[in-house]
Formats: structure tokens, C-alpha cells, sequence
């Protein structure tokens, strides 16, 4: 198997393929995008090294897309605090923002409690 510059354990092809699969919803539109045989995408598929190198893949984009929405939390969060602040706003909206941050606000605390509970367990455990 010829290597390339980008990877050090796949194909040129089987890059292209794993580039695919994460931009395509079915197989057969990956294995078109790339110009290969779509019996050969499934065969790369079946390949563990492959399903190795595809499974990164899709967690680096899970990680980034995950990254993206973490970064959006602060205009979620000052956009809610603005609408419960805003009193031209209808009052029903003002109470679901109130009611939303109150409740995420509720929801970290008990996280919070239960992250410190179980460092205590583990501290503990690890004693023994």
C-alpha cells in the first residue's frame, strides 16, 4: 500500500474515502465523491485500521463541532439574560428565559455537588 504525505497508515485512496465518508451521507455518494467503487469503500470499511483512522476522524468533527456550540454558550446565555431583563418583551417570554437560566443554573450547581462527591469517593478509594 503506497503512502502519502497526509497519513502514515492509509492509502491516498483510503484518505480520500475516509474524507468522503465524513462529508457524504451514504456510502455509495462517498465511494462517487471519490471516484472509487463503492465495493471497495466497504471493503476499506471492513479494513480495522481504516475503521480506526474514520472513527478519528468522526471524533475530531464531533470535538469541533462540540467546541463551536461551547463558544456560542456565553451569546446564549447573555441573549437569555436580556430577554428576562427586557421589559417590552411579552411576559411569557421573559418567564421561559427566567425559568431557563434558573433551571441551567440549578442543573450546574447539582454537577457541581455530585463532581465533588465523587472526588471524595475517589480520594477515598484510592486510600484503601
Amino acid at each position: 500500500m503506497a503512502k502519502n504525505k497526509t497519513s502514515d497508515v492509509l492509502s491516498a485512496n483510503q484518505l480520500k474515502a475516509v474524507k468522503a465518508l465524513i462529508a457524504h451521507e451514504t456510502v455509495s455518494d462517498a465511494a462517487k465523491a471519490c471516484n472509487l467503487a463503492r465495493d471497495t469503500v466497504y471493503r476499506y470499511m471492513r479494513d480495522p485500521i481504516f475503521d480506526h483512522e474514520l472513527k478519528k476522524a468522526k471524533r475530531l468533527l464531533v470535538n469541533r463541532a462540540i467546541l463551536s456550540l461551547q463558544q456560542s454558550c456565553r451569546h446564549a446565555a447573555t441573549a437569555l439574560a436580556q430577554i428576562c431583563r427586557d421589559e417590552d418583551a411579552p411576559p411569557s417570554a421573559r418567564v421561559a428565559a427566567a425559568r431557563e437560566i434558573l433551571n441551567q443554573t440549578m442543573k450546574a450547581i447539582e454537577i457541581e455537588g455530585i463532581e465533588e462527591r465523587l472526588q471524595d469517593l475517589e480520594k477515598r478509594f484510592n486510600m484503601n
